[in-house]
């Protein structure tokens, strides 16, 4: 078994990217994963709701995870001009990226699962980037089950994930096919975040109205309470982003193809992969 994963990382970690969205003070706001597949760049449906940014970086590695091989810093212009997003993207949990325009040749391209052959109980494997780590990371595990959501299969992975690990390919362990996307978008714990988020931006526009009214001894108690939910955002996102879950939920590689052809998209699938030996 450990023998597979090693084949495994040896085979697709140059496939592997990392997409990160820097803002005009040069701080991160989002890190996802991607992978290349064809002519585009298959990841996380979250860089299409974030519009705080200005640069966004696509960047692959070396087999040890860490050394860049091929990168590109892409206005924020440019990056909508090069996101696929004519399919229904309120469903599908992931976007596309297409690659024309970059300097992406030399990097090899992750097959893409046939046929829909998925068993519960089989082995995978993830791999990724994380919140505060920039190298690239496998993971281990299972496919525990299968869940619905709007006529859309998803497949859950029983292992680690965390931040950043949104968009990371779940490869077959035995034929190196990507069978699915990883992607928080049926997680409890990210609704959870989003839901504390809003009721703390709630909170803030309501004390922000109030400023000035009260005064007790040249202090404005409303700007410290302003000031305590800005750190309790601020506090949530940190652990938010920096706790991991048990399980990861991944958009079917099939429902991706049926979805992609069915909006006219001309897309480029890779044949079947052989098996390791």
């Amino acid at each position: 078994m450990l023998k597979l994963y090693k084949s495994i990382w040896k085979k697709c970690c140059k496939s592997v990217c990392k997409i990160y969205l820097i803002n005009s003070n040069n701080i991160e706001v989002l890190t996802v994963t991607g992978f290349k597949s064809g002519n585009y760049i298959f990841t996380s449906d979250l860089i299409l709701h974030y519009h705080n940014y200005e640069i966004a970086e696509i960047s692959f590695v070396a087999d040890d995870g860490f050394t860049p091989t091929a990168s590109t810093r892409l206005t924020q212009h440019d990056l909508s001009d090069a996101l696929i997003t004519s399919y229904d993207e309120e469903i599908t949990g992931f976007a596309m990226i297409s690659t024309t325009d970059m300097e992406f040749e030399q990097i090899p391209s992750l097959p893409l699962a046939n046929n829909g052959s998925v068993e519960i109980g089989q082995s995978v494997a993830v791999m990724g980037f994380q919140y505060d780590n920039p190298n690239l990371t496998i993971k281990s595990g299972i496919l525990s089950t299968f869940v619905f959501h709007n006529d859309i299969r998803y497949l859950q992975f029983d292992g680690s994930i965390i931040w950043g690990n949104s968009g990371s390919p779940l490869i077959d362990l035995e034929t190196q096919e990507v069978l699915g996307i990883i992607g928080y978008k049926l997680d409890i714990k990210k609704k959870a975040y989003e839901q504390m988020i809003e009721i703390s931006k709630s909170n803030i526009r309501m004390l922000e109205k109030a400023q000035g009214e009260i005064d007790i001894k040249g202090v404005d108690p409303i700007q410290v309470l302003i000031a305590w939910q800005k750190q309790i955002k601020q506090l949530s996102s940190e652990i938010f982003k920096s706790t991991g879950n048990s399980i990861g939920i991944a958009i079917d590689m099939q429902m991706v193809k049926q979805l992609v052809s069915s909006s006219g998209i001309e897309a480029f699938w890779e044949p079947k992969a052989m098996k390791i030996k």
